[in-house]
């Protein structure tokens, strides 16, 4: 009898008829995919994810050559992204996109981060579901999962451990390390790497994204 009042039990909080929306950064989960060697089986993890909820709809994330006059290697590489964006859309994922920028070091990612969260929040303010699953380790989407909890929202955070924020992980409803259950939807590449992706760039916007959701929350309620 003692065991019952001793025993710590977790307790998950659920919405009723919960509806889900999952919003994937797609370079963060390359780059852990490819240290670990795994080939990410999306519509298994998705599953996974949703579990017994409804879901609204997936999203990855992810930045694309705008300029088609690419050197061989780097076009390659593009083709092999391009085929992969498509069969993700084939499984019903919503694949949204933004131009590289061409820097003397190479393409970086360009605004993958502000179209990620401003989804997040615009479909939270509309109400189009109750629970965002951020499938990113990435410590700067910490405000936007705090002002999405204003709105009355869940956020569960999920990514693998070598990308994972202690920081994020504290501030979200829940999360999952992946790395636990990746036998459930990877398989390996046995020693070869995934086309390389273009090394993101991450710039801090959103204390001014905030404000301006904050003046058309007050500006709602006049």
């Amino acid at each position: 009898m003692l065991e019952l009042f001793t025993k710590k039990t977790k307790i998950e909080y659920r919405y009723p008829n919960e509806k889900v929306a999952i919003f994937i950064d797609g370079a963060n989960m390359f780059h852990a995919s490819n240290y670990l060697k795994l080939k990410i089986d999306y519509r298994k993890l998705i599953e996974i994810l949703r579990r017994d909820r409804w879901l609204l709809r997936a999203y990855f994330y992810t930045g694309i050559p705008a300029d088609r006059n690419l050197p061989p290697e780097i076009y390659q590489q593009f083709k092999k992204q391009q085929n992969f964006l498509n069969e993700l859309s084939n499984i019903g994922i919503k694949v949204k996109t933004m131009p590289l920028k061409r820097t003397p070091e190479g393409f970086i990612e360009k605004g993958i981060d502000i179209l990620l969260a401003t989804d997040m929040v615009s479909l939270a303010f509309r109400d189009a579901y109750d629970t965002a699953i951020l499938v990113s380790g990435d410590s700067d989407y910490v405000p936007v999962v705090e002002e999405i909890q204003t709105l009355g929202k869940r956020v569960e955070n999920v990514t693998f451990k070598r990308e994972s924020s202690f920081h994020l992980r504290k501030v979200c409803d829940s999360y999952l390390i992946l790395d636990e259950i990746k036998d459930e939807f990877t398989t390996s590449l046995n020693g070869t790497s995934l086309p390389k992706p273009v090394q993101p760039s991450f710039k801090s916007f959103f204390k001014s994204m905030l404000e301006k959701i904050k003046s058309l929350s007050t500006r709602g309620k006049k």
